[in-house]
C-alpha cells in the first residue's frame, strides 16, 4: 500500500486510517466508562451507601454518552 498519496506537503498523513481512528475510538470510550465508574465508587464509599446507587448510575450513564459520542463520530465520517 503506498502511503505517498496521503502524505501532505510536509510529509505528514493527512487522513489517518481508519484502524487507528477506531483503536482511538475504543480507548476514549475505556477511559471515559473507567474515570465515571471509579467516581461512581468513591462516591458511594464516601457516603457509605449499602447499594451501590452512584456506580451503577454513573457506570451507565458514562457508557450512554461514549456510545452516543461514537455513533455520532461514525456517521460524520463518511
Amino acid at each position: 500500500m503506498d502511503d505517498t498519496k496521503n502524505e501532505g506537503p510536509k510529509g505528514k498523513i493527512k487522513n489517518p486510517s481508519r484502524f487507528l481512528r477506531f483503536s482511538g475510538m475504543a480507548m476514549q470510550m475505556q477511559g471515559t466508562i473507567l474515570v465515571f465508574t471509579y467516581c461512581g465508587y468513591r462516591l458511594d464509599e464516601h457516603q457509605q451507601n449499602a447499594t451501590p446507587i452512584w456506580t451503577i448510575v454513573l457506570s451507565l450513564g458514562s457508557i450512554a454518552a461514549s456510545l452516543y459520542l461514537l455513533i455520532r463520530s461514525v456517521s460524520n465520517m463518511e
